[in-house]
């Protein structure tokens, strides 16, 4: 059995940074999206703007927090998959979270090892998400023939 700084490992070998470009840029969108939609409730009556404005807020809220966890997910995949490699390599059944041990002798501290493999790992986020605004469509009207 050896152990991991999970956290270390992620800040050293630069998957943190990764992830943080990334959501710099999908807040970026989800803010230009928020602007569009300000843009659009000059068309709406009086009484509707708080809610739509409320109501845009909680969408933006709920697909920031979904791209957070989605991050978090990715990264910690890539740490899974490298750690799965060098434990297969190296022969060991476990590895586990440092911080599930109360004490671990140096030696079983796998760390440096994995933050060292995880170095040259580029994560794929996906695409950011762009905002658009729903249109509400012309109702069509149909003539009635005879």
């Amino acid at each position: 059995m050896k152990f991991i700084n999970v956290e270390k490992a992620l800040v050293e070998s630069g998957l943190v940074q990764q992830e943080q470009a990334h959501l710099k840029a999908v807040n970026e969108n989800l803010h230009k999206g928020l602007q569009l939609a300000e843009k659009s409730y000059a068309n709406l009556p009086a009484d509707k703007v708080e809610a739509a404005r409320q109501a845009d807020k909680n969408v933006i809220a709920q697909q920031w927090k979904a791209q957070q966890n989605a991050a978090r997910v990715v990264v910690m995949k890539a740490l899974k998959t490298a750690s799965d490699t060098y434990r297969s390599e190296k022969k060991i059944a476990v590895i586990m979270p440092m911080q599930a041990a109360v004490s671990v002798a140096p030696e079983l501290d796998v760390t440096a090892d994995l933050t060292q493999k995880l170095k040259t790992a580029k994560v794929d986020f996906g695409k950011v998400p762009e905002i658009t605004l729903k249109t509400a469509k012309e109702p069509t009207v149909k003539t009635g023939s005879k």
